[in-house]
């Protein structure tokens, strides 16, 4: 058992190229993402509700620590329904980096002066925000590139699509996101056009950038 266990988490092959561009692609996105809280545009669903909850509801000053709970309680559902095969090392990685990367940012950012909530003008909001959604759109095609699990979180529209073979699941991701949006809305939390542009667009740009690197991990 164990050793299964060992050679699903650690015996992909080309690991010593796997496992340093996941721990990169997860801090990258959570960095990421607390720049798009500073230019006030919005962040993924996933965000919107973990940040509002944490900080809304229980009033914890970051959102790592709850990211982290909030994937554990998923892991436990997914291990009832027997889907653990969908997580693996990677998983793990996007359970504990993206929270506090983003937590480690709002630090550094806030130490240093820059990137101040604000006070960025249209001349500099719309360029930075170009920018920072390039750099997270590959962060996040590497992260699926290499193949080392999913975050419980996004694998919770694939068991719900494995069981409505019917319903297509591009369909089943975009209501998922709202839902969880709607959440954190009433969680008090704030969304803007990145979180719009996650819900119906993101997707299919992130899997088409994913296919053009696959072929380096295989």
């Amino acid at each position: 058992m164990l050793k299964k266990l060992y050679n699903h988490l650690f015996c992909q092959p080309h690991m010593a190229r796997r496992i340093p561009v996941l721990l990169a692609s997860v801090i990258v996105m959570g960095v990421c993402v607390e720049v798009f809280t500073r230019l006030d545009v919005g962040t993924d669903p996933c965000t919107v509700f973990n940040a509002a909850f944490s900080q809304n509801i229980l009033h914890w000053p970051g959102i790592g620590t709850w990211q982290l709970l909030l994937n554990v309680i998923l892991l436990v559902g997914l291990f009832f329904l027997r889907e653990l095969k969908r997580i693996g090392l990677g998983s793990l990685a996007n359970m504990v980096l993206v929270g506090y990367s983003k937590d480690a940012a709002q630090w550094v950012f806030d130490r240093l002066g820059i990137l101040t909530p604000g006070s960025f003008g249209p001349a500099v909001l719309i360029p930075c925000f170009i920018a920072v959604t390039a750099v997270f759109l590959v962060a996040v095609a590497f992260y699926m590139v290499v193949e080392l699990g999913t975050a419980p979180y996004d694998a919770v529209p694939q068991v719900i699509s494995a069981r409505l073979p019917k319903v297509p699941f591009a369909v089943i991701r975009i209501c998922f996101d709202i839902f969880v949006t709607a959440m954190g809305l009433l969680c008090r939390g704030t969304m803007g056009v990145f979180t719009v542009a996650a819900c119906f667009f993101l997707g299919p740009v992130i899997s088409w950038i994913a296919a053009k690197f696959r072929p380096w991990f295989q």
